[in-house]
């Protein structure tokens, strides 16, 4: 038998164990060759879309290579160590360090080229679909297939460089002086896991830092909030595993003396990788929640916005012939519209951070005539009518009728005699509060306004279009998402919004982001479960040995597969549990920072995803584990 033989032979007799490491490494290889075959796509560059998404995928490109890295790296340095026995063996029968050294090179190599071929071909085989399904995700047209020279030639050098550099590295591990120690491998005796009440303490506290510090400091608090879950894992799960230890009530009933016992052991053992899988969910978790946020964030707006098209002039001579150019837009595609004009001016209220909105009764007439809205009625002096919807209405509680609101720039003091609820944001001003005021105080606060502040007064001409106003969310075929999306390109020199086009331009943005981040987020959770396959599967020839001798002294097969699945659940859900805890606590102390409506929601639904994902995963691994172990069972 040759060398490479016998190389070809170790990987061939530890396909079991190589095999999560394989599959992970081969979808990383097929996710980074589907994004190369995206960036160099001859037809990319034809759209803005198009090109905005080969930069992102660039940059994820170096993400997923760095991550492939430390994946690799780690999962050589696991099955470095569950071999350490096989080493031993080896050196007393006289293999060289060189020889184990070019042993393990060998078969590092050998897994890697496969695993390049592998994750290639199925990105060949997949390409069509990917991008089909990248079009139509970001919304350009249809992408026609190509031979990707460059995506073949980047992956394969990227990688074979990547599992080169790691086979070359991996060799300080093995130490050929350390026979006795190689020979006792795993079989070493574990020393009890001690956790200190100071240092969990002090994770409790990073943890608490980390949730106050999120919305003021976002590195602080990412610095605490890893910290403390590193302590968390390393200590305080340790300790509370010890007090329920000590708890005769409850380990003093039926199995719960040995998987209870075991936790402590394993929860030590295995708390960096816990942090690991716990850290990487998280980040998932936070940006599928982030875009789905921002996706209903979208629509919420597209619904609250009752005015499809907004022109917003402060220099009327320079918007006649754009106005006229916008009319004319819609006569062409035969659409059906209105049109009314209002006046207002911004003005900054005394204690409030968004702007408000300051119109003459006269303007608000054409408002509530299109919308249906109350009138504003009889004004005089210094009152004004407070119009604002539910959502507004949550952001000034102390505005209502018979309050006093007191305006900057210029100075004011306004009585509202009456309130006007709406289900809709009304303000011709996007964010702003509406205030209706008599023409008379309008003219008086106007003339306040400074020469060189004139373009606080605001001229909106509203395009009211019937056939769009169906408080159906559009689609990316519907005439109101096309025709905004084109009038949003124009370069005028006033304001001109579209709902349609507004809620286009978040829609491809959005898309483009869950296009990206779907790939991302399954490839960092099939690492993290072939983590944990990888420690279990290390771990496995100790558990052997242990429910053998229990098994001798009376302990069935049905109580050592109870109390393993316990143990094996504890390890796989924990992650997903802590994960989706940060998460929601996270989006919900920066959701008005980043002016979200809603993030609870999301966050659930995001977990579920990935708590399904896991238990698949778990199902599988656990079954399969069980199953070895009961062959040892007397």
């Amino acid at each position: 038998m040759s060398f490479r033989q016998f190389a070809f032979n170790n990987v061939k007799r530890n396909a079991r164990a190589y095999f999560a490491y394989f599959l992970s490494s081969s979808f990383m290889v097929m996710v980074f060759f589907t994004y190369a075959l995206f960036i160099f796509h001859p037809d990319i560059d034809k759209t803005e879309i198009g090109s905005n998404v080969q930069m992102v995928m660039q940059i994820m490109e170096y993400v997923i290579y760095i991550f492939a890295f430390l994946f690799v790296l780690y999962s050589i340095g696991s099955f470095l160590k569950a071999r350490n026995k096989e080493f031993g063996i080896l050196t007393i029968l006289g293999a060289t360090q060189g020889q184990l050294s070019k042993l393990v090179f060998v078969e590092n190599m050998l897994i890697g080229a496969l695993s390049i071929i592998t994750g290639m071909l199925a990105g060949m085989l997949l390409s069509k679909l990917f991008l089909t399904l990248s079009a139509r995700m970001i919304g350009i047209e249809q992408l026609g297939l190509y031979f990707p020279v460059k995506a073949l030639l980047l992956t394969v050098g990227s990688f074979f460089l990547l599992f080169l550099v790691i086979s070359a590295f991996t060799l300080v591990f093995i130490n050929r002086n350390r026979v006795l120690e190689l020979l006792k491998g795993s079989n070493k005796p574990k020393k009890e896991p001690k956790a200190s009440i100071l240092v969990s303490l002090l994770g409790i506290l990073l943890l608490a830092a980390g949730y106050y510090e999120v919305d003021k400091s976002l590195t602080l608090a990412a610095v605490t909030g890893i910290s403390g879950t590193y302590f968390f894992f390393t200590q305080i799960t340790v300790l509370v595993f010890r007090l329920l230890k000590k708890s005769r009530r409850l380990t003093w009933r039926g199995t719960n003396l040995i998987w209870i016992s075991e936790m402590a052991y394993k929860i030590k053992d295995n708390a960096r990788i816990l942090f690991m899988v716990t850290v990487v969910t998280s980040i998932c978790c936070m940006a599928v929640a982030f875009i789905m946020s921002v996706n209903l964030r979208n629509q919420n707006m597209y619904t609250a916005d009752p005015y499809p098209i907004r022109y917003i002039m402060n220099d009327t001579k320079l918007g006649a012939g754009e106005l006229q150019s916008i009319e004319q837009k819609l006569s062409e595609e035969g659409i059906q519209y209105q049109t009314f004009s209002t006046e207002s001016y911004i003005a900054k209220a005394a204690g409030r951070k968004p702007d408000v909105s300051i119109m003459p009764v006269e303007s608000y007439i054409h408002i509530s005539q299109a919308l249906k809205l109350p009138a504003a009625g009889s004004l005089e002096g210094n009152q004004a009518v407070l119009v604002q919807s539910d959502k507004e209405a949550g952001n000034n509680p102390g505005w209502g009728k018979n309050t006093s609101v007191k305006i900057n720039n210029p100075e004011a003091q306004l009585q509202i005699v009456k309130e006007i609820r709406t289900d809709k944001e009304v303000s011709p001003m996007p964010n702003s509060n509406l205030l209706i005021v008599t023409r008379s105080f309008f003219e008086e606060l106007k003339k306040q306004i400074p020469e060189n502040k004139n373009f606080w007064v605001m001229n909106a001409n509203i395009f009211m279009i019937p056939a769009w106003s169906n408080g159906m969310i559009p689609g990316r075929n519907d005439q109101e998402y096309k025709v905004g999306m084109e009038l949003v390109q124009w370069k005028t020199s006033n304001l001109l919004t579209t709902r349609g086009g507004t809620y286009g331009s978040y829609d491809q943005s959005t898309s483009m982001m869950s296009f990206v981040g779907i790939f991302i987020a399954s490839l960092l959770s099939v690492c993290s479960a072939s983590f944990l396959y990888f420690k279990l599967h290390s771990e496995l020839r100790q558990d052997q040995q242990m429910y053998n001798s229990m098994s001798k002294i009376g302990l069935r097969s049905s109580e050592m597969g109870k109390s393993s699945f316990i143990q094996i659940a504890v390890l796989f859900f924990t992650p997903i549990f802590v994960s989706a805890i940060q998460t929601l606590v996270v989006l919900n102390r920066v959701r008005e920072v980043l002016d979200l409506d809603d993030v609870n929601q999301p966050v659930l639904i995001a977990s579920a995803a990935f708590l399904i994902i896991q238990a698949l995963y778990f199902l599988l691994v656990s079954t399969r584990y069980i199953q070895k172990l009961k062959r040892v069972m007397v």
